[in-house]
């Protein structure tokens, strides 16, 4: 490491040194908060409206968020793990920008292709420029997870989530528009990002000597993309996996049949922050102990995450597979309740899919990418089949089959890769 680069992670840690506690609990806030809103908001659509206009909902979501996320090209989890400080925040930032652009204009391309009325595009369009805001924050959150600044992330979702929700909540309940109600969605979005992402990283960034603003470095530029490329395959595959089925379910059953599917998937993975934002307060640890050779330290963190998430998972079917009837008619409408059993399927999907998911910061952390794009190629190849056998011939509940299968194969894979890293495990540095 250069001496510049030492000096910068001096700074940085005397600045900035809280505990693992501390950061967990901070982003495990903001999660929750986060995840709370977004559940709330597809409550109230379904309370205001009827599944169809749900389900339109959930089509700009099918076509954005896909883009979105493989926009994302993983360059959090990169620059979480890049301990020697290989780039700078303005690369990142620099590539991000180009990748947010990029996704933007792949939105509209589909949206105007997907879409049959003028309201149908305005709202994927608008969804799609939401989540472009999103891309920029997301990018900063990853200058405050360098820092081990978790709060700043947890504060930011804790004013995006409920401000978004109000927004839409009252576009829809005061015009009856879809249009006005993810319009404001957008505006909660750029209001966050302008009013508080944007000043806090360029304050954090000083404090850390990183330059904040983009670099149009194109040589580090293309060298940072070749890095991030195994992730963003593997997230592109894996997006592949997690979203055909709400294609094939939009094909086959209409957008009523997308609402309820969406409607009780939503439900099902609501944990699914809550285990990310395990992993996201563990991952620089599990970075360092990793790179230092504490395999005892390693494994202990990551498997008592793992333990603590399957636990949750096996609770939650349970409870599901008792009462699943009631709360989704308590938490949606009759009309819900009917597919009771959908529930119970994708419950189980999510537990396995929360293993997997907490296990892949290990092997984010071990520096194994490639192990992630095979793992989400094969549950992409086991998703386009069943898509087809299961939904036609069993409805809803075979879409919920083709989530547990997907999540299975996720699952068997990481755990294989696991295995591998730990048996290169690097040596332990001295402590001379």
């Amino acid at each position: 490491m250069s001496v510049s680069d030492t000096a910068k992670s001096e700074a940085v840690a005397g600045d900035t040194r809280r505990s693992g506690f501390q950061n967990f609990r901070s982003i495990l806030i903001g999660r929750l908060f986060a995840a709370l809103s977004i559940w709330l908001a597809l409550v109230a659509l379904t309370k205001m409206s009827d599944p169809a206009t749900v389900g339109l909902y959930a089509l700009a979501q099918a076509i954005c968020i896909p883009i979105a996320e493989t926009a994302k090209m993983s360059l959090r989890e990169v620059r979480s793990s890049d301990t020697a400080h290989a780039y700078d925040f303005g690369d990142y930032m620099g590539l991000r920008l180009l990748a947010t652009l990029a996704a933007f204009l792949l939105m509209l391309a589909l949206g105007i292709v997907q879409s049959t009325t003028g309201a149908m595009l305005a709202v994927i369009v608008l969804y799609g420029l939401a989540r472009c805001g999103e891309l920029v924050s997301d990018m900063i959150y990853g200058l405050f997870q360098a820092h081990e600044r978790m709060e700043y992330i947890g504060r930011s979702l804790c004013l995006l989530g409920p401000l978004s929700l109000l927004l839409l909540v009252a576009g829809y309940w005061l015009t009856g528009s879809l249009v006005v109600a993810v319009l404001g969605q957008l505006a909660a979005q750029l209001a966050v990002l302008g009013l508080y992402d944007l000043p806090l990283g360029l304050k954090r960034a000083r404090i850390g000597a990183d330059v904040f603003f983009p670099r149009w470095d194109f040589r580090a530029i293309r060298s940072l993309a070749a890095q991030a490329l195994p992730l963003t395959f593997a997230t592109l595959l894996i997006i592949v996996a997690l979203y055909f089925p709400r294609l094939a379910v939009e094909h086959e059953l209409g957008l009523t049949g997308l609402g309820l599917f969406a409607a009780i998937l939503a439900l099902a993975m609501a944990p699914d922050r809550l285990v990310n934002a395990m992993g996201i307060a563990a991952s620089v640890r599990l970075a360092r102990h990793y790179a230092a050779g504490r395999r005892a330290e390693f494994t202990r963190l990551l498997w008592l995450l793992a333990l603590g998430v399957g636990a949750g998972g096996l609770a939650g079917v349970a409870i599901s597979a008792l009462f699943g009837q009631q709360i989704l008619r308590f938490v949606y409408t009759d009309a819900y309740a009917q597919e009771h059993a959908l529930l119970v399927w994708l419950v189980a999907a999510a537990t396995l899919r929360g293993v997997a998911n907490i296990l892949r910061f290990g092997v984010i952390a071990a520096r194994r990418f490639w192990w992630l794009g095979l793992q989400n190629g094969a549950a992409a190849l086991v998703a386009i089949p069943a898509c087809f056998i299961l939904i036609p011939r069993f409805g809803l509940p075979g879409a919920g089959a083709t989530m547990v299968l997907v999540f299975a194969v996720q699952l068997a894979i990481v755990l294989a890769a696991l295995a591998g890293a730990l048996k290169t495990y690097p040596k332990q540095e001295s402590r001379t």
